[in-house]
């Protein structure tokens, strides 16, 4: 068989096999996964303490606009020598153990909740610490006994529209069997840190029975596309040269 043949065999087969590959890959990244289950949806409110930092005293968000804040929204962090904690309770009512159980929100803000006050983001560690919630917004919330620290997650690299996700299987569990109405969650700057005046705001909690936490870097699919066709010339480059 003359070598001109040859290369135009295989100059096909290398298209049709990059066109298989790519269109593989592709359908790998697109193919719908399992569809997320929402247990149930939170409600979000923030509390900030006194100077002491010990209690809570008032509200930064609430259902009431506190200070003409929007309602649904967890700052955490600090406002001048104030403490602020964001809260989330959930209606357990109804709802029957999980095998999978993950507390979730989102980053609404890389900053507080006061504009030119605390709208400003600080690097450090932030605890989320489970109590017995009562389904209101109360003020008390702010120093509710903790009944476990579910996670810290570090600040850094955080950014708007990102999605966290933490396991509570175990603590969501152990809440139905002990009958309780509602479950607390409440993020607060952890020991060490020092906001310095800054704070962030989250939103969007709600928990869910997979982990859907996003701000890890993916490739995107056409980057994927593009190493795979990349990969299938450079093959044939190789042959072309074999075969001259």
């Amino acid at each position: 068989m003359k070598t001109s043949t040859v290369l135009k065999k295989f100059s096909t087969a290398a298209a049709g096999s990059a066109a298989f590959l790519a269109l593989s890959t592709f359908s790998a990244i697109v193919a719908p996964t399992s569809q997320a289950v929402t247990i149930t949806n939170g409600f979000t409110y923030s509390v900030a303490s006194s100077n002491d930092q010990t209690v809570g005293t008032h509200y930064h968000s609430n259902t009431g606009g506190a200070f003409g804040n929007p309602a649904g929204k967890a700052e955490v962090g600090d406002f001048f020598s104030e403490e602020v904690r964001g809260l989330s309770e959930y209606n357990m009512a109804g709802l029957g153990t999980a095998t999978s159980a993950f507390v979730t929100f989102d980053v609404f803000k890389a900053g507080g909740l006061f504009s030119g006050q605390n709208d400003f983001p600080f690097t450090g560690n932030i605890n989320i610490v489970a109590y017995q919630g009562n389904n209101l917004e109360d003020i008390s919330d702010y120093q509710a006994p903790s009944i476990g620290t579910v996670g810290t997650f570090n600040t850094a690299g955080l950014s708007v529209g990102n999605t966290l996700s933490f396991d509570i299987t175990s603590i969501f569990n152990n809440a139905i069997a002990n009958g309780w109405s509602s479950l607390g969650m409440r993020l607060q700057i952890a020991s060490g840190t020092d906001p310095q005046g800054g704070a962030w705001t989250f939103d969007t909690f709600r928990l869910t029975t997979d982990n859907q936490s996003n701000n890890q870097t993916v490739p995107e699919p056409t980057s994927v596309l593009g190493l795979v066709a990349i990969g299938a010339l450079g093959a044939g480059s190789v042959l072309k040269r074999k075969l001259k």
